[in-house]
């Protein structure tokens, strides 16, 4: 096994997080998981002799006629892909050298007219891509392949190795450039020496030549990323952020390098190295906050283990990597171990802890039967769970592909902010020649400074990031605090509606009912028997969802009086058994009536739903089930009260029970007896902006017409809602919570725009003046871009009201 270079392709191995694949009984050192891939489907298809007829000629020596061919991606298209409902699959890519929106566009545009592609959606902020495509009409490998033309070099999502490269790079990128500029700078002491030139030429020059020498490093190998993005944007026909970039140091560059030969003028060399070396710095550290903080992905799936513990048939247990996990598999947790997979426990019981999924952090109790989710942490408890779903379709991926539709999703707003950033580049272009010219024909000796500061300096990148990343922000602020963005446009309309709309049933209050009264109707010597133990005794064999309205009888009376009755269901109807020596019924009034007990008239205003207790013929109790206002909804309407806006309830309940609900809650307007056609007429009518909050299943025409909605979290169909919004627990406080966090994202993309503007504006004229050094062009630039992210970060430190 050879340690140094890869056993598939040759290439240097990584100094850390080897990997190692088993060829013909032996383990072979590996670069990547691509060549693992590759290498194990030789080997698990019989064609080892690869590897023995190959002889020295392995792929890295063939870089050149190589280098963009992705036709190894179709042997490993599984690892790289999942199965969507429609029958298409799903890739994510990753696309190393996409900086702004104008790349954005363009490679929406080329991938579009690829036959077989169905849908695009493009994240600019974590520079990645998610296409659906139909696999009989196109290979994984003719889209990386699409991509690799325009000048982007696609990478797999989950490739870390090559990510960790890139980033190496550009550190030595930065290391180089760094150098270069503090050397070029002593260097440059002695050639601003007066009489210097006069008194010692032959020392000037020699200073002179160093200069260019190490000048050139830092353009050749640290500046080549922008002259390479800039010469794939002209050769697209489309003005990318680096193409003034690279035209001002091409020409700092190569005009000095005529200057030095010719012995005189003034040279660039220390300007080209700092604009170089702070650009770079500013790039980096702006794409490092952009991937860490804002990256949807990254921030739901960082607590998912690499590996879990699995249980064989035969009681052995393994622990294996999350790749290898599929449906069915048994998996074992214990306390602190965080859940890789959807799944139904199957023996054992625990508390989790499902904040990542929920926004609630307190523990909840799961138990055989229940389900359990990825990303949920087991708080003390161990148990054996089933798995379910495929870790690429489990609860937690379906948020992180929402999240990032959503985000890859452009309001009108921004869309507009990038019409103007595309003009605005092609207007910089312009007053870059002006300036030149025009420093020439007054021969203030500053043309090429100048030109070079107006280039730099007026790079429309704050202006282009101004936007997306306050509302990339936003969706990862709520998405932590329990609400889940399904449109991002709906973050820039929230902020702007007064009148709200909201079911009842589900919505305002619980789907589950509970005891809102009890009429006991007893006599005296039947008082001597508690109800609640009657009720929860009879409830515990029942399957019917009103039965969960009852209390729960504690395990020790269950086990006390399990054995002396006898306990059976009557679907549609009730439960019946023996309590303490009584038989008791407990179900409809049909029922009982036709049992021959009388049931005396109860008013029931609120229209809640009557259960009637009865024992040895005659009645005991009538207990009246309400849904429970739901938790946060009282402190929402106050919330849009204190506000001044308006709210109502729009219900298909009958009226009474919706103006108890609404009288509870404090809204003054409601409306019962409605069907959804009749809610979604009501809206329509409705002259202002709206937002409508409801159940997701029921409303879903009702919120489709809403300006902006709310839907409860339905579980597997979390994927087809058709709110703007998701409340993935079972609080209302998150709606609060998004009002606030809409209003502060509309006030920073107003300062961020401000800022990008007035900083364009106003060092404009300094530069064209030639009043700017390049080299602070280059730094305001960065400092200007990296001051808009940072802004926009702000909008995660948001928190909910106590």
């Amino acid at each position: 096994m050879n340690n140094d270079s890869c056993f598939h392709c040759g290439a240097a191995l990584p100094v850390r997080g080897r990997l190692t694949v088993r060829i013909q009984g032996q383990d072979q050192l590996v670069c990547c998981h691509g060549c693992r891939a590759v290498a194990q489907f030789l080997n698990d298809n019989h064609h080892q002799d690869f590897y023995q007829y190959r002889q020295d000629k392995k792929p890295h020596n063939q870089v050149t006629d190589a280098a963009k061919d992705f036709s190894g991606m179709d042997l490993v298209v599984d690892q790289y892909t999942r199965n969507m409902a429609d029958g298409m699959l799903r890739t994510r890519i990753k696309i190393d050298g996409m900086y702004c929106s104008a790349c954005a566009w363009l490679i929406n545009k080329v991938l579009h007219q690829v036959p077989g592609v169905h849908r695009i959606q493009i994240d600019s902020v974590a520079q990645s891509v998610q296409i659906d495509y139909i696999a009989s009409r196109v290979q994984l490998s003719q889209l990386y392949q699409a991509v690799s033309q325009l000048g982007y070099r696609p990478l797999p999502m989950d490739v870390e190795n090559e990510q960790n490269t890139a980033r190496k790079k550009q550190l030595k990128e930065i290391v180089v450039a760094g150098l270069g500029m503090m050397f070029i700078m002593t260097l440059s002491v002695p050639l601003y020496v007066e009489g210097l030139a006069a008194e010692a030429p032959l020392m000037r020059k020699f200073f002179l030549m160093l200069s260019m020498v190490v000048a050139t490093v830092v353009y050749f190998y640290s500046g080549k990323s922008f002259v390479k993005n800039a010469l794939r944007d002209i050769k697209n026909k489309h003005l990318g952020m680096d193409v003034p970039v690279a035209l001002s140091i091409s020409l700092a560059y190569f005009a000095s390098v005529y200057l030095s030969f010719k012995g005189q003028g003034h040279v660039y060399f220390d300007s080209l190295t700092m604009f170089v070396f702070f650009l770079l710095v500013g790039r980096h550290v702006e794409q490092r906050i952009k991937q860490h903080s804002l990256n949807a992905q990254h921030a739901l799936t960082a607590l998912i283990p690499v590996s879990v513990l699995r249980e064989l048939a035969n009681g052995e247990r393994e622990e294996v990597p999350l790749k290898s996990i599929k449906k069915n598999d048994v998996l074992v947790v214990k306390p602190g171990d965080t859940l890789a997979a959807d799944g139904v426990i199957l023996a054992g019981h625990g508390q989790c802890n499902e904040a990542i999924l929920t926004g609630e952090a307190r523990p909840v109790e799961k138990v055989v039967g229940q389900k359990v989710y990825a990303g949920a942490q087991i708080i003390k408890g161990e148990f054996k769970c089933q798995v379910t779903q495929n870790t690429h379709d489990s609860l937690l991926s379906q948020m992180a592909d929402m999240m990032a539709a959503a985000q890859s999703q452009k309001p009108k707003q921004l869309q507009l902010v990038d019409q103007i950033a595309s003009y605005f580049i092609a207007v910089v272009l312009l007053l870059a020649a002006v300036t030149w010219v025009g420093h020439m024909w007054l021969g203030t000796g500053l043309g090429m400074s100048a030109l070079m500061a107006v280039l730099i300096a007026t790079c429309p990148c704050a202006l282009s990031l101004a936007t997306p990343t306050v509302l990339t922000a936003a969706g990862m602020n709520l998405i932590k605090h329990g609400l889940l963005i399904n449109h991002t446009e709906a973050i820039t309309q929230l902020a702007k509606i007064k009148h709200w709309f909201f079911d009842k049933t589900g919505t305002l209050t619980d789907s589950e009912l509970a005891v809102v009264k009890t009429h006991d109707v007893r006599n005296h010597q039947q008082q001597n028997i508690d109800l609640s133990q009657v009720t929860a005794f009879l409830q515990q064999f029942s399957n019917h969802p009103i039965a969960s309205a009852f209390p729960l009888m504690s395990e020790a009376d269950a086990q006390a009086v399990v054995v002396k009755s006898q306990v059976k269901n009557h679907p549609g109807q009730g439960v019946s058994g023996y309590y303490q020596g009584s038989h008791f019924l407990l179900g409809s009034a049909a029922w009982l009536e036709s049992m021959g007990i009388e049931l005396p008239k109860i008013e029931n205003n609120q229209a809640n739903t009557l259960v009637y207790l009865a024992a040895d013929n005659s009645l005991w109790a009538v207990f009246e089930l309400s849904g429970r206002v739901r938790t946060g909804a009282k402190a929402l309407c106050q919330q849009l009260n204190l506000l001044g806006h308006e709210t109502a309830v729009i219900s298909g309940d009958n009226s009474a029970a919706v103006e108890s609900c609404a009288n509870t809650l404090g809204i003054p307007h409601f409306q019962g007896n409605l069907s959804a056609a009749d809610k979604e007429q009501l809206i329509a009518n409705t002259q202002h902006a709206v937002a409508m909050v409801g159940d997701g299943v029921n409303d879903a025409p009702v919120l489709a017409r809403a300006h902006v909605s709310f839907s409860m979290k339905q579980g597997a169909d979390l994927a087809h809602a058709a709110s703007d919004f998701i409340v993935l627990g079972q609080s209302l406080a998150p709606i609060g919570h998004a009002i606030k966090v809409a209003k502060m994202s509309q006030n920073i993309i107003k300062q961020n725009l401000a800022w990008a503007l007035l900083y364009n504006f106003s060092i404009t004229p300094l530069a064209m003046m030639g009043m700017l050094p390049p080299w602070v062009a280059a730094l305001g630039m960065s400092a200007s871009s990296l001051l808009v992210v940072m802004n926009s970060r702000r909008v995660l430190g948001i928190k909910p009201q106590e």
